[in-house]
């Protein structure tokens, strides 16, 4: 991470946290236990062991104390939901409903050849680019990879730009820098008083795509969050913090810029929100974001079954912790989606308003 190495932060396959796993035996030889039990039960450690945020997000569960309750509760632990000859789609949804129990959207169960992830909106509220583009003059530009901008029409003088995502797509994708565009189209903005950057909906993706990104919003040298990986089976086992930092470019916007954000805006996106946020020339509105900042990374069970799982602590440079809560704008600036998009005619106003 912090070489700003070429690979998703939502995708790390088979991180070598192999000093975590409970089954040493595996490394003695031994067979790993793949009973209906003993898949469930190995399932069920890794996560206590591994997993970030047991605390944080058993704080919300209304059905369970805490993630030991989870399996090992007298009524209704998921212990009891399984049995030996049980068939393998009825295992599945056994452990595939335990993990549901964290409602994290980094955590996700599936059999190899299956679609591996995708996240589940985290509201019904979506940013509809055909809707803004009527917004804008000519209906706004997408010659770039994963943006859309422009002008408003109503507002000339304020600009526009949707960023998608920040994922690299296809073979070698990390050399084709889509991110680069960004240089071009403040180039073509330049001339603007203001810009309203969409985030809503972004689903995150490579770290070296949203610094990059970033760092064009930046008017000065801020440190934006801490990361800490899970390197122990104990709560607080984590390794030293890395801190990342937010560094102005060569080609930078520092007028003033409204960040939009809402609940579908998600993990490398939240991370772009903190580091936006340390700049004094960004106002962020809309709704708190989704509230999922870790790395996700992809494992192996014991019956070749996949999951993915947050072993990261993020936090700002204050120590709070935005896990299950998201990042929320302040007070006076939190707008629901409302009728015809009430977010983006908020972010204009507040656009128009900040550059006069």
């Amino acid at each position: 991470m912090v070489k700003k190495i070429k690979i998703p932060i939502l995708f790390l396959f088979l991180f070598p946290l192999i000093a975590l796993l409970n089954s040493c035996d595996l490394l003695l030889g031994a067979e790993p236990d793949t009973s209906p039990q003993g898949i469930l039960k190995s399932l069920w450690e890794d996560f206590n062991n591994i997993y970030a945020y047991l605390d944080i997000r058993m704080s919300h569960n209304l059905s369970y104390n805490d993630w030991y309750d989870v399996y090992h509760n007298n009524q209704n632990g998921y212990a009891r939901k399984v049995w030996a000859s049980m068939s393998d789609d009825s295992l599945f949804s056994v452990c595939e409903s335990m993990l549901k129990q964290l409602n994290d959207p980094h955590v996700v169960l599936h059999k190899p050849g299956d679609i591996g992830f995708s996240y589940t909106p985290g509201s019904r509220e979506y940013a509809s680019a055909s809707n803004i583009e009527e917004l804008l003059l000519n209906r706004g530009k997408t010659q770039y990879y994963n943006f859309l901008y422009g002008l408003f029409k109503d507002e000339p003088n304020i600009g526009y730009i949707n960023i998608f995502d920040f994922v690299e797509n296809g073979e070698g994708s990390e050399n084709n820098n889509w991110g680069k565009a960004i240089d071009n189209i403040i180039n073509e903005l330049a001339d603007t008083k203001a810009i309203v950057l969409d985030i809503r909906g972004n689903r995150g993706g490579h770290i070296y795509v949203l610094e990059y990104i970033a760092a064009r919003f930046a008017s000065e040298k801020k440190e934006y969050l801490k990361s800490s990986m899970k390197k122990g089976p104990n709560r607080n086992d984590y390794d030293s913090p890395i801190t990342h930092i937010n560094i102005p470019s060569h080609t930078n916007y520092t007028k003033p810029v409204i960040l939009l954000t809402n609940m579908n805006t998600v993990s490398a996106a939240e991370r772009f929100t903190l580091a936006l946020r340390t700049q004094k020339h960004v106002t962020h509105t809309g709704t708190p974001t989704r509230g999922a900042l870790s790395i996700r990374v992809e494992r192996s069970m014991v019956n070749g079954w996949i999951y993915s799982i947050s072993p990261e602590k993020i936090t700002d440079m204050n120590g709070k912790i935005y896990e299950g809560i998201g990042i929320s704008p302040n007070d006076e600036y939190i707008v629901e989606y409302g009728t015809n998009d009430a977010q983006i005619k908020k972010a204009v106003e507040l656009a128009v308003n900040f550059s006069e």
